[in-house]
C-alpha cells in the first residue's frame, strides 16, 4: 500500500431534525470516497478490501473499517433512542453502536439527554414515553468542548441548536423510543417507533455518563488530552502551535479532524497534505507522520480501539 494522508469528500444525510455530514465512513449505505492522491475516486470499503491491516491496523475486524466519523447539525431535537450493544444486536438485529459526542457549537440553553434518571425502570419509562419523555432521561447543559460517552444500551437524545462531532462504531442502527410527537412533512405521519427492539436493547444498569471536558481549548501552548478509551475506539484532542511528530501504530489508523485552524500532515516520501477547519485526514496504520499547524490547529483525533 502507498501510505500517505488520505482525505475524503464529505457526504450529507438530511433528517427531519437537521442533517448529518459523514466525514469518514465505511458503511455500505454511504461509503466515503478518497479525494486525493493515487486512491482518489476509490471508496473506503474498496481500500479496506485491497489492503486490510495495512490500512486499518491489526486491532480492527478483518475486512471492515470499524469507525464512522460524522458531524451532526441539530436544528431540532433528535428522537429519544437507544442503539444495540454487541449482545442485544444478536437478539434484535441491527449493528451494534457505541458512540461519543464532542460539542462543536451550542446555542443558548443547548441540551443533551443521556442515561435514565435515578429510579426509572421499565414501567416508569413507558409512562414517560407516552407523555413527557424529559422526565425519564438525564439532562445535560453543554458548551463547546464538552464530551459525552454513549455506550450501546444507553437511552439518549441530542437537543436542538447544537453541532456535534461524533465517533461511533460502523453502524446505522437506531431504535427510536419517542419522537417528541413530530409528524414527517413528507408523509404526514409520525416516524416509526421501535419499542420492541428498543426496550430489548436498553441496559438498565448503565448510569448517566460523566460530562467530560476538553481542557486544551485556549491552552496557549502545545497540549494533548485523551478523553475516551473503550474497546471500539479511542478519542483524544491536540492543540498545536508547533509541529509534532507521531510514530504511528501497527494496531490502528489515525483520523485527524480540524475543529479549528489548519495546517499540513506530512508523511516522509510524499507531498504534504493540507487541511483546513472542518476537514478530516486519515493516516494509515504503521505510518509515522508529522502535523504542521499553520499557525494553529485544534485537532480531534480518533483511532480504533485496542481490545484485550
Amino acid at each position: 500500500m502507498k501510505r500517505y494522508p488520505i482525505k475524503f469528500a464529505p457526504q450529507e444525510k438530511k433528517a427531519i431534525w437537521g442533517r448529518e455530514i459523514w466525514l469518514v465512513s465505511g458503511h455500505p449505505s454511504m461509503p466515503s470516497i478518497a479525494a486525493n492522491g493515487i486512491y482518489a475516486g476509490r471508496t473506503l470499503p474498496d481500500l479496506v478490501a485491497d489492503f486490510g491491516a495495512e490500512l486499518v491496523g491489526s486491532a480492527s475486524p478483518v475486512g471492515k473499517f470499524p469507525l464512522l466519523v460524522k458531524v451532526i447539525e441539530a436544528n431540532d431535537r433528535l428522537s429519544v433512542q437507544v442503539h444495540p450493544c454487541e449482545e442485544s444486536a444478536k437478539l434484535c438485529g441491527g449493528d451494534p453502536k457505541t458512540e461519543m459526542w464532542y460539542v462543536l457549537e451550542s446555542g443558548p440553553g443547548a441540551e443533551r439527554f443521556a442515561g435514565l434518571r435515578h429510579g426509572v425502570d421499565r414501567e416508569r419509562l413507558e409512562k414517560a414515553l407516552a407523555g413527557d419523555a424529559e422526565q425519564a432521561v438525564a439532562k445535560f447543559r453543554v458548551k463547546r468542548g464538552d464530551v459525552l460517552f454513549i455506550p450501546g444500551g444507553l437511552v439518549h437524545a441530542i437537543g436542538g441548536g447544537c453541532r456535534v462531532f461524533e465517533v461511533q462504531q460502523t453502524s446505522d442502527t437506531t431504535w427510536r423510543l419517542h419522537d417528541w410527537n413530530r409528524v414527517d412533512a413528507a408523509t404526514g405521519q409520525p416516524r416509526k417507533l421501535n419499542l420492541r427492539e428498543g426496550f430489548a436493547s436498553i441496559d438498565w444498569s448503565l448510569p448517566p455518563p460523566e460530562l467530560l471536558r476538553d481542557t486544551t481549548i485556549g491552552d496557549g501552548g502545545t497540549s494533548a488530552q485523551e478523553l475516551v478509551k473503550c474497546d471500539f475506539f479511542r478519542f483524544s484532542v491536540r492543540d498545536l502551535r508547533e509541529p509534532v511528530s507521531i510514530e504511528g501504530s501497527e494496531e490502528s489508523f489515525v483520523i485527524l479532524h480540524a475543529e479549528e485552524g489548519g495546517g499540513e500532515v506530512f508523511v516522509e516520501g510524499t507531498e504534504p497534505v493540507a487541511f483546513a477547519a472542518g476537514e478530516c485526514v486519515l493516516v494509515p496504520a504503521a505510518t509515522p507522520f508529522e502535523i504542521r499547524p499553520k499557525p494553529h490547529a485544534h485537532l480531534l483525533v480518533a483511532e480504533a480501539g485496542r481490545r484485550k
